[in-house]
């Protein structure tokens, strides 16, 4: 064999595989992918011995024809590429864009490792801006323990995701499941406003008229475990009257009630959301290495899932002081959870400051997490090290101290009094 042919020299056994399939070197099947039926080769070998579902089609039972083109209508080419990518390498690019259908692929075909591989990447990548999308497609897929997640994020995460443009493209099961928990974390007044901007979306969708009338059609139900009596006075009246989507008798009943005739508002709940009960949370923390001499690095896991809304960190004893701040979260992975760039001015008069992210990410039950905090500023003070358990209740953020001294550079006590966090789903 000539040089040129000798591709396979110092290739691992998943690059021999993916060489084939990507330079398409003696495919024995052959597939009709997506609505355009694109045709996709591939390895009758690889198939069967990485799929009970390929096993079955291609010499089980269900096997046609040895030369038969086989239709795949209702996965596109792009994404069953990735599962073969999978298949033949055990990798592929998995991100929040393409995860739910890749998932959908794997379900269908028995690839369990990139089934796990797409929750994965899903519950973990979570964010205000694309918790919506997820959550409809989790439905649309049956997805019930990544619906599940998404539900949870947007309950105790509520008030960007009620106002995003994303909450209007959701179905009417799922606004009702979302608006009807006690978890839901959010003023009533924000979720009244929330259901209003859905309603006019709604209309549009369906083509009528943006009018009161189809808005109170289409929210339905819906309506009712808005708790209205719960709202402010004075934006029942300049908001809620004037929307002017409640009945006559509905309207009477809710003045009545505001007015302290009647406490009678029939249909519409009076009782305040509990958003959850008291948690406990027990962190452990453990050292890590650090690349920069500005940077402190705390690794941490935790016993149940929780939301990371920042760290707070030591002032200075000098005016006017300024602080660029970067602070990043990290998985087990090297992937990067969430970032922030913030500067502070900082006087000798208040001790600390807290950095919290925009989209707060949620870290999971068992796994280890960093947390990089790099620091550019002329003057700093340190903390002492302090706890590293600590029970919390809903009603109050978590100050964990990190326990011990960690290896870094320049300075030996630590940056970072506390890591502020908040319960995500009930243990």
């Amino acid at each position: 064999m000539t040089a040129q042919y000798d591709w396979q020299a110092n290739k691992t056994l998943a690059e021999c595989n993916r060489h084939m399939l990507i330079n398409e070197i003696a495919f024995d099947v052959f597939f009709l992918v997506g609505e355009s039926r694109q045709m996709v080769g591939a390895h009758r070998y690889v198939l069967v011995s990485r799929s009970c579902v390929f096993y079955a089609m291609l010499i089980g039972p269900m096997a046609g024809k040895v030369d038969e083109k086989i239709a795949i209508p209702d996965i596109e080419n792009d994404i069953f590429q990735h599962m073969l990518e999978y298949i033949y390498s055990e990798d592929t690019k998995v991100d929040t864009t393409n995860a739910i259908q890749i998932l959908y692929s794997a379900r269908k075909y028995g690839i369990t490792g990139l089934e796990e591989k797409c929750r994965r990447v899903l519950e973990h990548g979570l964010t205000t801006s694309n918790v919506c999308n997820i959550l409809h497609e989790a439905d649309k897929f049956d997805e019930l323990t990544l619906k599940n997640k998404c539900m949870e994020y947007i309950w105790h995460q509520p008030k960007d995701i009620l106002r995003s443009s994303s909450f209007g493209n959701l179905s009417a099961t799922l606004v009702k499941e979302i608006i009807q928990s006690d978890k839901l974390d959010a003023k009533e007044e924000v979720v009244f406003d929330a259901a209003l901007r859905w309603s006019e979306q709604e209309c549009l969708r369906n083509g009528v008229i943006v009018s009161p009338q189809n808005q109170r059609r289409y929210l339905g139900g819906i309506l009712y475990y808005i708790r209205i009596p719960a709202l402010e006075a004075s934006y029942y009246t300049k908001t809620v009257v004037k929307s002017d989507i409640l009945t006559t008798e509905e309207r009477k009943n809710l003045q009545n009630y505001f007015s302290g005739v009647n406490k009678d508002v029939k249909r519409f709940r009076t009782d305040k959301r509990s958003k959850g009960e008291n948690q406990t949370l027990h962190w452990r923390f453990g050292p890590v290495n650090c690349m920069h001499n500005e940077t402190t690095a705390i690794a941490f896991s935790s016993s149940r899932e929780v939301f990371i809304d920042g760290v707070e960190i030591d002032g200075t004893g000098y005016d006017e002081e300024h602080y660029d701040v970067f602070l990043n979260v990290y998985d087990m992975d090297n992937q990067e959870k969430a970032k922030c760039k913030e500067r502070l001015v900082i006087n000798k008069k208040k001790q600390t400051y807290q950095i919290k992210f925009s989209s707060p990410p949620v870290v999971s039950k068992g796994f280890t997490y960093t947390v990089i905090l790099k620091i550019q500023a002329e003057h700093r003070y340190y903390g002492a090290s302090g706890r590293s358990n600590l029970n919390k209740t809903d009603s109050q953020p978590a100050y964990i101290n990190p326990e011990g001294e960690f290896t870094r550079r320049v300075v030996k006590k630590d940056q970072v009094p506390a890591i502020l966090v908040r319960p995500f789903v009930d243990s």
